[in-house]
């Protein structure tokens, strides 16, 4: 049995991750695992009563949390879900191997700093810096771990990682309980079909494409259902639901009670909400963003479209919304890529064998 310790964000997209994968771990008896969170909020750490010092205070309470767990743990290799927590400590990081896992690279994530609103650091000194740690850190990592070809793509070329050493495995989620119920399929005729959007942030997910689009629909063939944290107006045919958690029943309910899923996001690192749906049986459209065409593809399991284009949002949703057979077709492709490529047990199985090699490797 080997020991690691798993420093896990604790960010939404990030938090559901961390959740399937420790979930299947801590079934697994190769590993003794300790999980250390990073939620970048420590109470008491520097005043709540001043704004401006919300970034400060995050980034000081996340140096805190990793170098006061890593001090802590004792084991054979460390797993970081993305590089950042890695950056407070990185004379701490080195004195193990360690694995790095991320859904985007900083250099993506600078490309996608207007839609995400992070700025970028305007001094050329502070970029340069923080290039040369994070450089540093995929480089010396025994193993890299993307969540798709597009992230893989980046440590390649704009890092310079050995190819040798990234393995794309992207989150996976339960399949035995995100799954088709059939609950769609039992809908009368005379019933309009639902359409389900999940988004934390509305507005970077693409909620208003979506909105224009539903309000060109004629009425009554369709009901919106909004999953997000924002605060959306109340709109004939929509409903919103805010307080839904990762991962709940409530939440698997309700996709399994809608028909298509619709995520006509900005700017999207992965879209782990896209992988639920599948895994439900849903046909998806999408923007082909970041990681989206590794889940979605085009023409068999959903469609992709352009960022902010209404037009052919609508023109896609008519289709499935009028063609029954279609629908089930995507569907049922859907599902079955999510067994193959998504299914969360294999994926952390594998991550479980990485760790394994990581380990081999290091006593030859």
């Amino acid at each position: 049995m080997i020991h690691a310790t798993f420093v896990m964000e604790q960010h939404i997209g990030h938090r559901a991750f961390y959740l399937n994968l420790r979930r299947f771990i801590d079934q697994s008896p190769r590993v003794q695992a300790h999980w250390l969170e990073v939620t970048y909020s420590e109470p008491g750490l520097l005043s709540d009563r001043w704004p401006w010092l919300k970034q400060v205070r995050g980034r000081a309470a996340g140096w805190l949390q990793v170098n006061r767990g890593l001090r802590k743990t004792r084991g054979d290799l460390t797993f970081f879900n993305t590089q950042v927590p890695a950056t407070f400590a990185p004379g701490l990081v080195e004195r193990k191997p360690y694995i790095l896992s991320t859904d985007i690279t900083p250099i993506q994530y600078d490309a996608m700093a207007a839609v995400y609103g992070h700025r970028v650091d305007r001094l050329a000194i502070v970029r340069r810096f923080k290039d040369s740690v994070n450089r540093r850190l995929f480089t010396h990592a025994a193993r890299v771990i993307p969540w798709s070809t597009w992230a893989r793509d980046s440590l390649v070329q704009d890092y310079g990682v050995d190819p040798e050493r990234i393995e794309v495995i992207p989150p996976g989620v339960d399949t035995s309980f995100w799954r088709p119920n059939g609950r769609a399929e039992m809908r009368r005729a005379s019933e309009p079909l639902r359409i389900l959007f999940v988004g934390g942030d509305f507005s970077r997910k693409g909620g208003h494409v979506l909105l224009d689009a539903f309000r060109r629909l004629p009425p009554g063939q369709a009901e919106l259902l909004l999953v997000t944290r924002s605060q959306i107006p109340a709109v004939e045919g929509v409903q919103v639901f805010n307080n839904l958690q990762p991962n709940s029943s409530e939440l698997v309910a309700l996709y399994q009670s809608a028909d298509i899923f619709v995520l006509p996001t900005q700017a999207e690192a992965f879209g782990i909400a896209v992988v639920e749906a599948s895994a439900v049986g849903l046909p998806v459209i999408a923007v082909g963003v970041g990681g989206v065409p590794d889940i979605v593809k085009h023409g068999q399991t959903g469609f992709l479209i352009p960022a902010g284009d209404v037009d052919q949002l609508l023109a896609h949703l008519q289709l499935l919304l009028e063609d029954h057979r279609l629908r089930r077709q995507m569907g049922a492709a859907g599902r079955c890529r999510v067994e193959e490529k998504f299914d969360g047990y294999k994926n952390a199985a594998r991550i479980v064998e990485i760790c394994e090699e990581v380990i081999a490797s290091t006593k030859r």
